[in-house]
C-alpha cells in the first residue's frame, strides 16, 4: 500500500493558492572549486545520492472524490533534468540580481503533477561564484523527519561521502480503483476518522472550484 499523506501535509496543499505558495526555500552561494563546478557535476551528484531521499521521487495521487487523504506513488515519468535547472546572471553577477532571480523562481507554484521540487545552478556570479536555489513544497519537508536536498548534496566534511547510484525501478502507479478501495479499507477501520475525511473533501471541492474560477 502506497503511504498516505498525513493531515498536516494535506493542509499545506489546501492553504496554497495562486498568490499564496507553500513551499519553502534554500539558497548557498559556494566558492568554485578549482576543477568548476557544472550543471552535468549536479545532476551526477543528485542521481547517486536521490535514493537517500526517495519523495522526491514521488508525486501526490489524489484519491477520487477525496474519499481519504492523497497517497504518495513513485513517479513512473522522473525526470531529474526537470526539476534540476540551469540558469546565469549577466556576469558579474551582484548579489542584488541573484537576490531578484531568487524571488521570481519562488513565487512560482510547483507543478503538483510532478514530484514536488525544483533546484537552479545559477552561474555568473561575481568572484567566480555558484548558487544553488532549491524549492521544496513543504508537504514534503515537515519539521519532525522531513528531508531536504541540500541535506543530501552537501557534505559536513571535506572529503565528499563515497555514494554509488542505486538502480530505481518505480513502483507501478495505482489505479482509481484501487485507490478506492483502500481508502473504503481504512474507513471500515476507523469509523470515527469518516466526518473529518468528509469535511476534508468538501474544503477541497470548494478549493478546487475557486481555483478553476480564478484561472478563468
Amino acid at each position: 500500500m502506497n503511504e498516505r499523506m498525513s493531515a498536516a501535509d494535506v493542509a499545506f496543499l489546501h492553504r496554497e493558492t495562486r498568490t499564496a505558495p507553500q513551499h519553502v526555500a534554500g539558497l548557498a552561494v559556494l566558492t568554485a572549486p578549482a576543477g568548476g563546478f557544472d550543471y552535468d557535476r549536479l545532476v551526477r551528484l543528485l542521481e547517486e545520492r536521490i535514493s537517500l531521499a526517495p519523495r522526491y521521487r514521488q508525486k501526490v495521487r489524489p484519491v477520487p472524490g477525496h474519499l481519504a487523504h492523497p497517497v504518495w506513488v513513485d513517479d513512473p515519468a522522473f525526470d531529474i533534468t526537470y526539476h534540476v535547472r540551469r540558469s546565469a546572471l549577466p556576469r558579474p553577477g551582484t548579489d542584488t540580481q541573484l537576490l531578484e532571480f531568487c524571488a521570481r523562481i519562488v513565487s512560482r507554484l510547483l507543478d503538483r503533477s510532478r514530484p514536488l521540487w525544483e533546484m537552479y545552478l545559477v552561474e555568473g556570479l561575481s568572484d567566480g561564484r555558484v548558487a544553488i536555489l532549491t524549492k521544496t513544497h513543504e508537504a514534503m519537508v515537515n519539521e519532525q523527519d522531513g528531508i531536504d536536498l541540500a541535506q543530501v548534496i552537501l557534505d559536513a566534511a571535506p572529503a565528499p561521502r563515497r555514494t554509488v547510484e542505486a538502480i530505481w525501478i518505480p513502483d507501478a502507479e495505482p489505479t482509481s480503483l484501487e485507490l478506492l478501495g483502500d481508502a473504503v479499507t481504512e474507513l471500515v477501520r476507523r469509523p470515527l476518522g469518516l466526518a473529518d475525511t468528509v469535511r476534508n473533501g468538501a474544503r477541497r471541492r470548494r478549493s478546487d472550484v475557486a481555483g478553476h474560477l480564478g484561472r478563468r
